[in-house]
């Protein structure tokens, strides 16, 4: 998985919208959502997303500081506590 930043995290009815930032420029990169589900002491169903990304070994030094990623989430928020995960942050969703 390549680096990449966060600037932006918002849910939007089923889509959910991740504005990042990432270093290249010369290549197409690929971004692809994923989710774990885990049950809290509550018994709560917690889904949490995350990202994965792929440069395509872009050695480009340019920065990208914003670039919009949606992902259609439908199957996944009904009744469920709804994170995004990136390195040491994570977003509450809903």
């Amino acid at each position: 998985m390549d680096l990449f930043g966060v600037n932006e995290v918002e849910l939007a009815g089923d889509e959910l919208r991740v504005n990042v930032n990432y270093g290249g420029g010369c290549e197409q990169h690929e971004f692809q959502a994923y989710s774990s589900t885990s049950i809290n002491e509550e018994g709560e169903v917690l889904r949490v997303f995350s990202l994965y990304h792929d440069a395509n070994n872009d050695v480009c030094m340019a920065l990208i500081l914003e670039h919009q990623l949606c992902f259609d989430i439908s199957p996944s928020t009904d009744s469920q506590l709804l994170f995004f995960s990136h390195l040491d942050s994570l977003y509450h969703l809903n």
